[in-house]
């Protein structure tokens, strides 16, 4: 998290739908920022960009116990004009 926040201006995560239990949720959200600093290998390029993502989370206890989150990386490399070998050799 703090990589993102650091490479993206004005990070922002909206989550768009959520589903609970007792001790479960999914979120389905969209992420967005400002390309300001190297993010995935590309140095800044000051592009708006914009994905989509998915968490689920377990509860224990009233805490977060456990986090798996879900991002359209491929989206992100596109965006930021790489190609697949620039960003994972």
């Amino acid at each position: 998290m703090r990589a993102v926040h650091a490479a993206l201006a004005d990070y922002v995560c909206i989550i768009e739908d959520l589903v609970t239990t007792e001790d479960r949720a999914c979120a389905r959200m969209r992420f967005e920022g400002r390309h300001q600093g190297e993010f995935f290998g590309v140095p800044a390029t000051d592009r708006q960009i914009t994905w989509a993502g998915a968490a689920f989370f377990t509860v224990a206890d009233g805490r977060i116990a456990a986090l798996w989150v879900l991002g359209d990386i491929d989206s992100v490399k596109q965006q930021l004009g790489s190609d697949r070998e620039a960003i994972f050799p």
